[in-house]
């Protein structure tokens, strides 16, 4: 018998997975970037997705908010990362403009669900 969790249902997992695999399919144009960019866009990547998992298991609201806001800001570093890696042309336009799109839409999606309750 297969459980599904609760997260895999929030379509803002959906798409930060869709991102991740992007960034996994991509691999390839972030090596060779200056630094620490490769493994810090990685990083960020899944902090992004964890995050969000880690939000929609906690049963206080309180705590849901505050991973959401940490996968949302992590989001905002991953597409900060990618356009370190546009400026060095290791990444086609065709896979930032598809990055910049799944990213915008999970910052939007967890900017709603970082809000507090309207009083």
């Amino acid at each position: 018998m297969h459980h599904t969790f609760g997260y895999q249902r929030l379509e803002v997992f959906q798409v930060a997975k869709r991102a991740a695999a992007v960034t996994v399919a991509q691999r390839q144009c972030w090596v060779g970037l200056p630094g620490e960019v490769a493994s810090q866009l990685e990083r960020a990547m899944v902090s992004t997705v964890a995050n969000i998992v880690e939000g929609a298991g906690r049963m206080s609201p309180k705590d849901q908010r505050r991973h959401y806001q940490i996968a949302r800001g992590s989001a905002n570093e991953v597409a900060g990362c990618v356009e370190i890696a546009a400026l060095y042309g290791t990444v086609p336009s065709a896979v930032v403009a598809e990055l910049h799109d799944l990213l915008g839409q999970v910052v939007r999606m967890l900017t709603v669900m970082s809000r507090p309750p309207s009083a």
